[in-house]
């Protein structure tokens, strides 16, 4: 791989332009596009549209020179001096954005279809505790992206890439530089896989769409009995047709789950290098990010019975975030089997997981979540009582009892799943009915443990627990106090004392 010196300001690649002008293009068409269909369908002069002919041609030549100009005072360096990354952009007004390299979280890639075509890379900086959140470098090519992104995260690291070689002789140098390019493990998510997984997640979202989607439409445009009434084919042929239009309802909502997994995680590769885990997806915008184990603030695996049966985990890596942006933080990498997911703890955690004890929440907690849930019925049951001519007693009966017992196992199964093991260096908090969670926490991530007690859990001695982080909260609810005070103690005690770097 070629020197790449970013200690002096520079432009992105020539082929930039391009992105450059097309993206502004896009936003032109975006706008006019009303203009461009009303002069399709009308009829007008000879004079009328050679005009708007120039107008669109000085348009595109404006926008070319915007293009041009943009190129030229986008420009971008390392400041070794004042430890930063500097960016300069605009075209009428100057704008400068100076990067502490603390302050840098991460380094990803970003690929649309036309970055593909033009064979570039969007290098996407993360930054922390600022106001602008992303610094995005729209066009290098895969060697630039790739020296640029090293930099940023060894100085971000503080692991300046002089300090590692220069006491080397320049054979080790080289096979310590070949060692990091070379992945030391790797996996790849096939397609037919991506198919398994829309088939067996999310599919009610997707038929829930659709379905709300007829709805609207029946409403709208009055298909309902009235109308069938009218018709003057048989009414047993226009339910027929409604049966068929639900089953293609259904169809088209699996379909969709399916096309949506697809296109977002096509591609999926997993890399683990010596400094990172590397994580590359996407079909349409194509994401590359490099995952540091320093980063990690919080680690999820998720699963359900149908994809654990077929050796089907999906991993959620939440990185430090502000409270209002945890979501966008977090890298979702699906479709691995149980060693490659052990392969991805490994690297992050150096360790093995081993519980120590688990802690239970209160039985009361049960009874919480049942008698809320029976909130609903009790409304309801009032409701009746002065309307009794919509149901008979027997359907009502017959109804509240389905919804008891489908409601009392639905809490069952949620209070008998919820856990909080610990070990001596992790909290993990299993939970779940249909999808499985299991959440793992570093001790010396702790930022805080809140402790809460409202008056009625007084009595009973019962507390519930919030357990802080930069990448998200744990919560553990209704647990006895006394079982859980020794735990608090030696967590404080962790908090206070440890002297490692959360992130």
């Amino acid at each position: 791989m070629p020197e790449h010196n970013f200690y002096d300001p520079q432009r992105q690649s020539v082929v930039g332009l391009v992105l450059i002008f097309a993206t502004s293009l896009y936003h032109i068409a975006r706008n006019l596009w009303v203009v461009v269909f009303y002069f399709v369908i009308g009829e007008f002069s000879p004079r009328t549209i050679f005009f708007a002919g120039a107008a669109l041609i000085v348009v595109l030549l404006l926008s070319l020179g915007y293009s041009i100009l943009y190129y030229l005072n986008f420009k971008f360096h390392i400041d070794k001096k004042n430890e930063e990354f500097v960016l300069q952009k605009g075209v009428f007004s100057t704008d400068v954005i100076n990067i502490p390299f603390q302050k840098i979280q991460q380094v990803n890639f970003r690929r649309n279809i036309l970055q593909r075509v033009i064979g570039v890379y969007s290098v996407v900086v993360e930054t922390a505790g600022s106001q602008d959140k992303e610094v995005e470098i729209k066009a290098l090519d895969y060697e630039k992206a790739n020296a640029l992104a090293d930099k940023l995260m060894a100085y971000a690291e503080e692991e300046k890439v002089e300090a590692q070689t220069e006491d080397l002789s320049p054979e080790e140098a080289e096979e310590r530089r070949a060692a990091k390019a070379s992945p030391e493990w790797e996996y790849k998510v096939n397609l037919w896989t991506l198919i398994k997984l829309g088939l067996t997640s999310n599919y009610l979202r997707g038929v829930g769409i659709i379905i709300a989607f007829y709805f609207t439409l029946r409403e709208q445009f009055m298909f309902n009995e009235d109308l069938s009434a009218r018709l003057e084919e048989p009414q047993i042929y226009f339910a027929q047709g409604k049966l068929m239009l639900i089953i293609f309802l259904l169809l088209v909502g699996m379909l969709l789950t399916v096309g949506e997994t697809v296109v977002k995680y096509y591609g999926l590769h997993l890399q683990k290098f010596k400094d990172n885990l590397q994580v590359e997806m996407g079909l349409r915008n194509n994401t590359r990010v490099n995952l540091r184990a320093s980063r990690i603030q919080l680690l999820q695996v998720l699963t359900n019975p149908i994809q654990k049966k077929m050796n089907l985990y999906q991993v959620k890596i939440s990185l430090a975030s502000s409270e209002d942006d945890l979501e966008k933080n977090q890298i979702k990498v699906v479709g691995l089997p149980p060693d490659v997911v052990g392969q991805v703890k490994e690297y992050f955690y150096k360790k093995q997981i081993q519980e120590n004890f688990r802690i239970l929440p209160s039985k009361y907690l049960l009874l919480r979540k049942i008698s809320r849930a029976m909130i609903p019925l009790v409304i309801v049951s009032g409701f009746l009582f002065f309307y009794a001519q919509f149901i008979t007693l027997s359907w009502f009966l017959a109804i509240a009892v389905a919804y008891v017992v489908l409601v009392t196992g639905y809490n069952y199964l949620y209070f008998r799943n919820l856990k909080l093991g610990v070990s001596e260096d992790f909290l993990i908090r299993f939970s779940g009915v249909w999808i499985k969670k299991e959440q793992y926490l570093e001790m010396f991530r702790l930022q805080a443990v809140s402790v809460t007690q409202p008056i009625w859990y007084k009595r009973r001695g019962l507390v519930n627990l919030t357990f802080h982080s930069a990448g998200g909260d744990i919560s553990f609810k209704m647990v006895k106090k006394s079982e859980v005070e020794p735990l608090l103690n030696y967590l404080v005690f962790r908090i206070e004392s440890t002297e490692k770097p959360w992130m």
